[in-house]
């Protein structure tokens, strides 16, 4: 399966249900930028798709699947959580995402003020 191109992550803190959503793009040169303005880089590896923030520790990483990707993401810094990614083209926008949660962070896992 082939990583680049334009995704929507679906990012969830602390495993609620709930999730949050961002469009990214996952470029050729295993970079990426999001559209809250953040970047990071990543890497793919036997089915596995790894990525993180650049300036964070944050870290998601996920089983990659046909135009979808499940995982974990963390800040290893106290803040957990769980997330998924669709490609462009999987049927699903983030309007259809019928649950949106009250922001814990953004997805970077920068704190926003409660």
């Amino acid at each position: 399966m082939s990583v680049p191109g334009s995704w929507t992550l679906f990012f969830d803190w602390s495993s609620t249900g709930k999730y949050n959503s961002t469009p990214m793009t996952f470029n050729a040169n295993n970079t990426f930028p999001t559209g809250e303005e953040t970047s990071g880089t990543w890497v793919q590896v036997a089915g596995m798709l790894t990525f993180q923030f650049n300036g964070f520790k944050t870290t998601y990483s996920g089983n990659l699947a046909d135009k979808s990707v499940t995982g974990i993401q963390t800040t290893f810094d106290g803040l957990n959580g769980s997330f998924y990614l669709l490609e462009e083209g999987a049927g699903v926008t983030p309007a259809q995402v019928t649950e949106r949660a009250h922001p814990v962070a953004d997805a970077s896992g920068k704190r926003r003020a409660a």
